[in-house]
């Protein structure tokens, strides 16, 4: 299947940048370059850099063009066989880049540097991920700040992303974005994060829509999601749930680091689902001095008492007798 190109190319055309001498380069057996690193290694600003189906493995690259990665004929695997070189990641992205329709599986490194390996590591700019797949890494995406920046995530998925033992644990995760100006999530799955969190975000602004965040049976994740410097959020349509074997009972958390100023958070038309008895759960933990605002949100598995704390204000919260079923396929 040929992925469309309209997810990579948005990020340079939103810019209203042209390139006069942008060009296609071509990855794969009997295509221009062997290896992704190569064609990224020769691409300039407006390059599209067009992948061949298949599994590279150990094709690491650090991207300082702004260019869009896609595929042709079908996924792109891009796998971590050992500890990686360059102590960050198997991409490393540094100013604007679109990447549509890639595997990333494996990334690890060493405890001494960290042991926070991710499938991108994004250092700064504008990143667009549309159609991406994040498992069994130490972290599926790490970012690190950039207030001016931006990471847009649509119809991905992050899954088995974490470290179960060792000084990663618990610090690594499917998702943690630094503080960056603004994470936008839409129609993704996140989902069996192992000991660390879902979603993390000290962006500035953080989008999460229509996407389901789902521990499952045997995830151990803690918080689905953690806003711990608050910043402007919204979480709407989305499908929240704590499962049996997570070590936290709160389901989202957020300023509990400390809210910067102008803070606020807005949890509409969203089921919260808690399938947690072994400790005390909580929907919605606001530690921040912004009063969240709950609309529509439909909960299972937790009492009146526990879909709030903090300043909050609630309409339209509806209790389900029922378990709902959440759709484990995937967004791509």
């Amino acid at each position: 299947m040929h992925l469309p190109e309209r997810h990579a190319l948005a990020i340079l055309l939103s810019s209203g940048a042209t390139y006069a001498d942008a060009t296609t380069l071509t990855v794969g057996p009997g295509q221009q370059f062997a290896t992704i690193a190569g064609a990224v290694a020769a691409s300039a600003d407006g390059d599209t850099i067009r992948v061949q189906a298949g599994t590279y493995v150990n094709d690491f690259a650090e991207i300082t063009t702004k260019i869009a990665l896609v595929t042709n004929g079908g996924r792109v695997t891009l796998k971590a066989s050992g500890k990686i070189p360059n102590r960050k990641a198997i991409l490393i992205t540094d100013t604007d880049v679109s990447i549509t329709g890639f595997t990333f599986i494996g990334a690890r490194i060493s405890r001494a540097d960290g042991q926070n390996g991710a499938g991108i590591r994004y250092q700064g700019g504008n990143l667009t991920v549309a159609q991406c797949y994040f498992h069994n890494n130490q972290d599926g995406l790490l970012s690190d700040a950039d207030a001016s920046g931006s990471i847009t995530i649509t119809d991905s998925e992050f899954a088995h992303n974490g470290d179960a033992a060792g000084p990663g644990s618990g610090f690594t995760h499917n998702l943690y974005v630094g503080a960056i100006g603004t994470l936008d999530i839409e129609d993704s799955y996140f989902h069996d994060a192992i000991v660390g969190h879902e979603i993390k975000s000290r962006a500035l602004m953080t989008v999460i829509n229509n996407t389901r965040v789902v521990d499952g049976p045997t995830g151990s994740g803690s918080y689905s999601i953690d806003l711990p410097n608050g910043g402007q959020a919204s979480i709407t349509n989305s499908l929240i749930e704590k499962g049996p074997d997570s070590a936290n009972g709160v389901i989202v958390t957020f300023g509990e680091e400390g809210a910067i100023a102008g803070s606020s958070l807005a949890v509409q038309d969203t089921l919260i689902e808690n399938d947690l008895t072994a400790h005390a759960p909580l929907g919605v933990s606001n530690a921040s001095t912004a009063t969240a605002v709950l609309g529509g949100t439909r909960i299972y598995g937790l009492t009146s008492d526990e879909v709030v704390s903090g300043p909050a204000t609630q309409t339209g919260t509806v209790f389900l007798t029922k378990e709902p079923r959440i759709s484990n396929r995937h967004p791509f």
